[in-house]
């Protein structure tokens, strides 16, 4: 099955650590973001990728081709952010009449995509929400999914699209696109993907909707953290990394060549590669590889690669190569 994953936008929300990593590459719980996309496709039977760039766009597919190499990985880049539609509709060259999927690069879910296999309408994976007002939604009759609205200014429906999508056809899902496209119907500015289905589906297109397990949001430092919490509690204890007099208090995730001295680190901790940490305390914490900790109290704090801190208390948010000292 095919799967078309666009990752161009640049993650301004969490900057600074997006200025040298793209955001579906941000760790967390111990893998990228976009490991844990993957994993789920290829559970799903996805042997082909078309990964849509931009921004550092050369490092998500280097990644995706060195850590998934028996998957067909091409892309396309979109010069310009005009909307979910546009991107998709770049990956036409790649696409065939078969099922295709599109899954957001940084959407973090928990699905059973298996049950997709062999199914003949389009499917939408959705999820109740609070403000359905910031989503694009689905409205049901009688189980059957009558209309798709992007982002709508009265609360139709509190059913949202969580950013997973199944086309029975990928061909059909690109004469949408096209479509929408070339009658130059935008929602607020941009080539809405809804809006392209919102086309299929008065076409008589049938859609329904998947039901999803847990949808967990990356979109900020904040909830990035939070997500990170709720994977280390669902995944449970991880390995102890190289222990001096210090402790670990799980959930927690280490990567190799971690060493921690006179130090408690945890809970809801996610170190990459060969972090040092020595007389600290560290909780409700990510921290890329090859960073330096030392006599600090860290919490809700993320942290890029070659991070050092010293002698600070309090919470960090710090890019690469950074230094920070109390």
């Amino acid at each position: 099955m095919h799967c078309i994953i666009p990752a161009a936008g640049k993650g301004t929300r969490m900057r600074p650590l997006t200025w040298s990593t793209p955001k579906p590459l941000l760790p967390v719980a111990g893998r990228p973001m976009l490991a844990h996309v993957m994993d789920t496709l290829v559970d799903a039977g996805v042997d082909h990728v078309t990964l849509i760039t931009g921004y550092l766009g050369d490092e998500i597919v280097s990644w995706v081709r060195k850590e998934y190499p028996g998957i067909r990985t091409d892309f396309a880049v979109q010069e310009k952010t005009d909307g979910l539609a546009s991107a998709v509709l770049l990956a036409w060259e790649y696409t065939d009449d078969g099922p295709t999927m599109v899954v957001l690069g940084d959407t973090l879910f928990s699905a059973d995509l298996s049950v997709l296999r062999g199914e003949t309408r389009n499917m939408i994976v959705t999820s109740p929400v609070e403000d359905p007002s910031r989503f694009g939604v689905v409205l049901l009759e009688e189980g059957r999914v009558v209309r798709l609205i992007e982002k709508p200014s009265e609360p139709v429906s509190n059913l949202a699209i969580v950013g997973v999508y199944y086309f029975a056809s990928g061909e059909r899902l690109m004469e949408g696109c096209r479509t929408l496209v070339e009658k130059g119907q935008r929602t607020r500015g941009e080539f809405q993907l809804t809006d392209a289905m919102e086309l299929m589906l008065r076409n008589g297109e049938p859609f329904g909707i998947l039901d999803i397990d847990g949808w967990y949001d990356c979109g900020k430092p904040e909830t990035l953290l939070e997500t990170n919490r709720v994977l280390l509690d669902r995944n449970g204890p991880g390995e102890t990394p190289e222990l001096i007099r210090s402790r670990v208090i799980q959930p927690c995730s280490f990567q190799k060549g971690c060493v921690i001295t006179d130090s408690v680190v945890g809970p809801h901790v996610s170190f990459g590669e060969s972090v040092s940490v020595e007389a600290c305390e560290i909780s409700d914490t990510i921290a890329g590889d090859f960073s330096v900790f030392r006599d600090s109290r860290l919490s809700a704090s993320v942290t890029g690669r070659r991070v050092t801190v010293s002698g600070f208390r309090g919470g960090v948010l710090l890019g690469d190569d950074s230094v920070a000292e109390g």
